[in-house]
C-alpha cells in the first residue's frame, strides 16, 4: 500500500501556489504528515501480522485467538491504505504544483523505483531460501519490475503491491490535468469532482475497461486529499468546504463497503461505526498536520519526523513477505511477542538499508536522468510541431 507520494510513496515538499492572480510560496516540509505516513504504515504492518487470515497459517491460530486484546484494535488497519490514499492526493498536488509534466513525471519516478527495484530483488531471493510465501517464476518478477504487472495478471511479489498500480492511475490522471496548464483552483475542483463521479458512472452501468483505470472504490479519498491540499494552499470557501462534505459522504459509503469484506477476510466482525469514526479523524488528522506546515518546527522534531517518513514507503514494501518468513520460522520457537516484534525488527531494518543504501544514492540521479530525457523528447517533439499544435488546442 498507495500506496502511498501517497502511494504511501509521497514526500511533502516545497512548492509555489497560483492562486488566480496571486501568487504565494508554500514553505517547508509537512514534516507532521510525514509521521503520519509512518503510523499508517505500521497499521498495515499490523493488520497483516496480527488480523488478516493470510496469517493464520504462519502462527498456528486465528489471529483473533492469537493475539485477542491486540486484534480488537489491530482488525481496523487495513484503513491505513485509506488513509494513504488522501495523505497521497494531499501531497502528490503538492508535489506537482508549479512544476510541468517532465518535473513530475521524474520526481514519481525517482520516488518510487529504486527502493521498489531493491524490494523485488531482496524478495526474489527471500523466495530462494523460504517456500512459505509468494512464488514468482523469473518471468513474474521481471514483469514486476514495471510495477503494472496486475495489468497482465501477473501476481505481485509482495501482497501490497496492488495500491501501487492505484497510485499510479492516479499519477496519470494527474499528468492528464498538467497536461491542460498549472493546477489553478478551478482545475483541481473540477479534477476532484469529476473523478470520483465518472468512477462510480462507469462501474453502475457496466464500463469495466473504463471503472479498473477511475478505481471508483479508492477515487473519493484522493478527491478529499486533493480538496484538503486546496484548502491548505488558497483557504477554504463555501465550494471547496461543499465538495469536502460530498467527497466525504462518498469516502464514508466507500468504507463501509469495504468494512464489509475486511469483516470476510478476517473472519471477525468489523464495527462500521468504529470504522466510520477511524476514517473520519483520519481526515482531521491530514488536515491537523498542516497547521503548522508553515512554520518551521523544532529541528529534532523534524529530524525524527523526517527520517520514519523516509522509512515509510520501504516499510510498506519489504513488510508482508519478510515479516510472514520470520513469524513463520519463529512463531513455534519462541513466544508469539517476540515473534511479532521480530517482524517487525526485521522489516524496519530493511527498509533502513533500502533507504540509505538505495534511495539515497540512487533517487536524485534517476530523477535527472529522467527528467533530462523527457526534456530531449519534448524538444524533439516541438521540432516537429506536435506540441505547438497541442498548445493551440490547448489554450
Amino acid at each position: 500500500m498507495t500506496r502511498r507520494d501517497s502511494t504511501p510513496a509521497s514526500t511533502p515538499e516545497t512548492t509555489s501556489a497560483t492562486t488566480g492572480s496571486t501568487r504565494r510560496k508554500i514553505s517547508g516540509r509537512l514534516v507532521a504528515m510525514d509521521g503520519l505516513r509512518f503510523g499508517a504504515a505500521a497499521a498495515v504492518l499490523l493488520y497483516h501480522f496480527t488480523a488478516t487470515s493470510t496469517v493464520t497459517g504462519y502462527w498456528g491460530a486465528d489471529p483473533a485467538n492469537a493475539f485477542p486484546l491486540l486484534n480488537e484494535i489491530t482488525r481496523y488497519g487495513w484503513l491505513g491504505v485509506e488513509l494513504f490514499f488522501m495523505i497521497s492526493g494531499f501531497v502528490i498536488l503538492l508535489s506537482a504544483d508549479g512544476r510541468g509534466i517532465a518535473g513530475f513525471v521524474a520526481s514519481r519516478v525517482g520516488r518510487l523505483f529504486p527502493a521498489y527495484w531493491a524490494c523485488i530483488v531482496l524478495t526474489a531471493g527471500l523466495q530462494q531460501v523460504w517456500s512459505g510465501g509468494r512464488q514468482t517464476n523469473l518471468t513474474e518478477t521481471v514483469v514486476n519490475l514495471t510495477m503494472v504487472q496486475d495489468l497482465f495478471d501477473v501476481t505481485g511479489v509482495q501482497v501490497v503491491f496492488w495500491t501501487l498500480l492505484v497510485e499510479l492511475k492516479f499519477y496519470l490522471l494527474v499528468l492528464v490535468v498538467l497536461a491542460f496548464g498549472p493546477l489553478t483552483r478551478n482545475r483541481v475542483l473540477t479534477f476532484a469532482t469529476l473523478w470520483p463521479l465518472a468512477g462510480w458512472a462507469a462501474e453502475e452501468f457496466g464500463a469495466h475497461w473504463l471503472a479498473d483505470w477511475l478505481v471508483p472504490a479508492y477515487a473519493p479519498y484522493f478527491a478529499v486529499g486533493m480538496l484538503l491540499f486546496l484548502a491548505y494552499r488558497d483557504g477554504f470557501d463555501v465550494v471547496t468546504s461543499l465538495l469536502l462534505a460530498g467527497g466525504l459522504v462518498l469516502c464514508v459509503m466507500r468504507v463501509l463497503e469495504a468494512a464489509g469484506r475486511a469483516s470476510d477476510l478476517q473472519g471477525v466482525p468489523v464495527n462500521p461505526v468504529i470504522t466510520v469514526m477511524i476514517l473520519l479523524a483520519s481526515v482531521v488528522a491530514v488536515w491537523a498536520t498542516t497547521l503548522r506546515g508553515r512554520t518551521a518546527p523544532p529541528r529534532r522534531v523534524a529530524a525524527v519526523l523526517g527520517t520514519v517518513g523516509a522509512l515509510t514507503y520501504p516499510v510498506y514494501l519489504v513488510h508482508t513477505q519478510f515479516g510472514y518468513a520470520v513469524i513463520d520460522v519463529l512463531a513455534h520457537e519462541t513466544t508469539r511477542t517476540v515473534a511479532l516484534f521480530a517482524a517487525g525488527a526485521l522489516s524496519l531494518g530493511l527498509a533502513v538499508a533500502i533507504h540509505y543504501g538505495v534511495e539515497r544514492p540512487t533517487s536524485a540521479r534517476l530523477r535527472r536522468v529522467v527528467q533530462a530525457g523527457l526534456r530531449r523528447c519534448s524538444g524533439a517533439l516541438r521540432s516537429r510541431g506536435l506540441m505547438r499544435a497541442w498548445d493551440d488546442v490547448r489554450t
